[in-house]
């Protein structure tokens, strides 16, 4: 199949068709009449007996450009022309496949499923350069600024997205975003950075202006980060299945304290209080854990839920806590470890927040239902039914309507 095609109409060029196939070859075509053609292919046999020549269909209409030659336009002089090739060039770089191309002026930028790329001067292909954006990682996209100066590459494997300055030879913007796709974020107090967490285990910090990835901290968990929560500007905590929670510093890019548990759990919440008590929620054996974020100290264990922990939310000194087991629990933190009140609900709850007060509380249950409570003596106040609002429309392949799907 074919990749990318390119029309060089410079006056030097002759007007020559570029062409660029996935089994790695770039052809150059040129056009004539069929007399010319067919002359200039017996001369080619003639040079090479073994070359195969390929040609195309004629052409009857030509849309007008501005590219005039003694009153008439270049689309008048394709008119009765045919199209063949006039030379061949092959990458050789089998098993890769070619799978990105594109062209500028007299430059051209190949992209292979290896993750090479190579930049060639055209009309003679000449190399300039070819590098490795990394091994395995596919280019599926490229392209060339107008100036030729920047390349830039898309891998979607890696999620990457490169530009290159090939004269000084140095990354203009690198950007890469979550491998696995992304499983938590958090907005730090000032709004400035956006924390990601991933299913590659890894932590990205990005600037909520510019939209770019600053910097990436890789090193600290094994696991797909679950939650995470910030402890002010410069501190953000992370909790993951792999049974830790950690805290990074912003200003060095580095993990400084590291809280576990006696036994292996997997975290699935986090909360945090004025940066002194951290609170995580896990999937078994259905806990809620303190520590104190300043010594690393297990504080206390907070037990009495019957599903996973799913959300945890902190205002002062109280906790709650939503479940799959279709309660949220508001405890004390400071005093005991038993809950001062649990909210029950009709379905598994899913997330819970406080208002600014604290006054009040709202959980989101799977059913689509937003329930807000009064913390003060425990008692109903609202409800929202969301369903229509979160449901979807019916697709093409869908044997039922929204409606009946949505139980």
């Amino acid at each position: 199949p074919v990749v990318a095609v390119y029309l060089n109409e410079t006056e030097s060029s002759n007007n020559v068709l570029y062409s660029v196939s996935q089994d790695g070859v770039l052809a150059s075509w040129t056009y004539g009449t069929a007399d010319d053609i067919k002359e200039q292919r017996l001369q080619r046999k003639k040079r090479k007996a073994d070359q195969d020549d390929s040609f195309l269909d004629f052409f009857r209409s030509a849309p007008a450009t501005s590219n005039k030659r003694g009153g008439k336009t270049l689309g008048h002089d394709l008119v009765g022309m045919v199209w063949g090739i006039k030379s061949r060039f092959y990458f050789k770089q089998q098993p890769a496949v070619l799978t990105a191309a594109s062209f500028c002026k007299d430059l051209l930028v190949v992209g292979f499923s290896s993750g090479l790329f190579g930049l060639y001067e055209l009309p003679l292909v000449s190399n300039i350069h070819t590098l490795s954006i990394g091994s395995g990682q596919a280019i599926r996209a490229c392209s060339i600024h107008s100036s030729g100066d920047w390349l830039a590459f898309g891998c979607p494997t890696s999620q990457q997205l490169l530009v290159w300055e090939w004269r000084s030879e140095t990354y203009v913007l690198q950007q890469r975003g979550h491998a696995y796709g992304m499983r938590c974020m958090a907005y730090s107090p000032d709004g400035m950075v956006v924390c990601t967490g991933g299913e590659d285990g890894k932590l990205k910090l990005w600037n909520s202006s510019s939209g770019f990835c600053y910097a990436t901290m890789g090193e600290s968990h094994t696991a797909p980060l679950t939650a995470l929560a910030f402890c002010n500007s410069s501190v953000v905590l992370s909790a993951s299945l792999d049974g830790t929670v950690r805290a990074h510093d912003l200003h060095r890019y580095r993990c400084f304290k590291t809280l576990t548990t006696p036994t292996p759990v997997q975290f699935l919440s986090l909360a945090v209080d004025n940066g002194d008590v951290v609170v995580a929620g896990t999937a078994d054996p259905f806990h809620v854990y303190a520590w104190n974020l300043q010594s690393g100290k297990l504080l206390d264990v907070l037990t009495g839920h019957a599903g996973p922990v799913c959300s945890l939310a902190l205002h002062g000194s109280t906790l709650a806590s939503a479940s799959w087991d279709g309660t949220v629990k508001l405890w004390n933190i400071y005093k005991q470890n038993s809950a001062t009140e649990s909210l029950t609900h009709g379905s598994d709850v899913v997330a819970c927040a406080f208002s600014p007060t604290g006054k009040y509380l709202c959980s989101a249950t799977l059913g689509g239902k937003l329930v807000f409570w009064n913390t003060g003596d425990g008692a109903l106040m609202y409800e929202i039914d969301g369903r229509r609002d979160i449901s979807g429309g019916r697709k093409v392949n869908d044997r039922m309507t929204a409606k009946n799907n949505v139980s």
